[in-house]
């Protein structure tokens, strides 16, 4: 097994033992990163000689080594954030993100800068599906998820305010970790729509999730400052007994694929046959309404956050930026303050529907990745459980007759993410499916 092959814990074990140190696992990452990258683009900023002359003689630190990806929106001290825009080229910000500095903290190395769709919206960068390159990878989180997929970090930050770090997981093999809004500050990330922005990760299975976020999680006094934040999910505890699962179909389940439909049922049944309590549940018709909340939400907070950009440098600012400022201006005060209360009853609702079962069994996506690169999918199955800030994360399951992933989604109780990635760990174990890597990048 090559170095750049192993999990973030995996890694972890054999710098800690000795049998690999942590220069020579950031110069396999490296060359793979490099050897990949003319194919995926999974990097908005790649300097191998700039990374190995930061690359501390000796390391300590949990993440000790560990080369992880940072989504281009999320701020480097002395590194391009351009937020996957022309109107921010060339920008180096001068102090970094809080979750940056906690990477720092734990002996973390930043291996790259991650593509994202502009500003975290639905201009597509450069990322394509490293299991086919004329598929998309997802959105916004594109190049965190391919980067993972392909082995270039073992773990890479995203960004969620409807679907980018569920559906992107789902599209390229891997795991993605959304956890309860409010875990991770997002004290120096490009804002977007802050009553729906989640900061998460990606990993190749659910231990690495969890002991990743075990490293972020907490509260800086800016963002958040009144929420009691989850305890680290760390460590993963076996199930006293087999869970109790919903299998909820939201009102987009008629939009789902067949072949998606069937892995989500059949994995139902196989979590069934395993002991787990599996029932078959509707979301209250309250629930009906959720994506017109949202997209009100996304509207009048994500033209609020960019409408200075998209102003003072229209010819650089994409189409669909500039489109969303304008629907946002049209929303008015009133309708987005009743938006606020739809989505705290939706979130109250939400907590009390889920409060009989483990987690909720459903689908991350409509199906495999589409073909093209001019978007990035469609996040219906993600944006209900990104409303409520209830935890969430997809498993890889199974790949289409077309050889391209396809996920599965569960979903906990705000604030219990031990509870669920307890849940998702059991899940993994009973699935026992191994995605490995893109044939097409073997060789690579």
């Amino acid at each position: 097994m090559k170095a750049y092959e192993l999990g973030l814990i995996e890694a972890r074990s054999e710098i800690s033992a000795g049998r690999l140190s942590a220069g020579e696992l950031v110069q396999s990452c490296l060359a793979r990163a490099t050897a990949v990258e003319p194919v995926v683009g999974a990097f908005a900023w790649l300097d191998p000689e700039a990374v190995l002359s930061a690359l501390a003689p000796t390391t300590a630190g949990p993440l000790a080594g560990i080369p992880v990806g940072v989504k281009d929106i999320i701020a480097t001290a002395g590194i391009p954030t351009e937020m996957g825009s022309a109107a921010y080229k060339g920008h180096v910000p001068a102090q970094s993100a809080w979750v940056v500095e906690a990477l720092a903290k734990a002996g973390a190395v930043v291996l790259g800068k991650t593509v994202t769709t502009e500003f975290a919206w639905r201009h597509p960068g450069k990322t394509r599906n490293p299991w086919n390159p004329d598929h998309t990878p997802g959105g916004s989180s594109s190049g965190s998820a391919a980067a993972v997929a392909c082995g270039s970090v073992a773990a890479a930050l995203g960004t969620q305010t409807l679907g980018s770090i569920v559906r992107p997981a789902a599209f390229c093999g891997v795991v993605g970790f959304k956890p309860s809004f409010g875990t991770i500050p997002r004290t120096g990330v490009h804002p977007f729509a802050p009553s729906l922005d989640h900061l998460g990760v990606f990993t190749r299975n659910v231990s690495d999730a969890a002991f990743f976020c075990s490293q972020l999680f907490g509260q800086d006094g800016v963002d958040f400052p009144n929420f009691a934040a989850p305890q680290p999910a760390w460590p993963l505890a076996a199930l006293a007994r087999p869970p109790r699962i919903a299998l909820v179909h939201t009102a987009a389940w008629d939009r789902v694929s067949a072949q998606q439909q069937a892995l989500v049922e059949s994995t139902a049944r196989q979590l069934e046959a395993a002991g787990a309590q599996v029932t078959i549940e509707v979301l209250p018709p309250a629930f009906d309404k959720l994506w017109k909340v949202a997209q009100f939400l996304a509207d009048a907070e994500g033209a609020f956050a960019n409408q200075d950009v998209a102003s003072q440098k229209p010819l650089l600012v994409s189409e669909p930026t500039q489109a969303m400022v304008q629907s946002g201006r049209t929303i008015s005060a009133l309708v987005y303050l009743q938006a606020k209360a739809d989505q705290a009853h939706l979130a109250r609702l939400f907590d009390s529907f889920s409060s009989s079962f483990d987690a909720v069994l459903t689908a991350p996506a409509l199906g495999e990745a589409p073909q093209g690169l001019a978007n990035t999918g469609d996040a219906a199955l993600c944006t209900p459980f990104t409303l409520v800030g209830a935890p969430a994360i997809t498993l890889p399951a199974a790949r289409t007759a077309n050889g391209l992933p396809l996920g599965i989604q569960l979903v906990g109780r705000w604030s219990r993410d031990q509870q669920l990635l307890n849940v998702a760990l059991w899940v993994e174990q009973q699935l026992a499916y191994k995605p490995g890597f893109p044939m097409s990048l073997v060789d690579q």
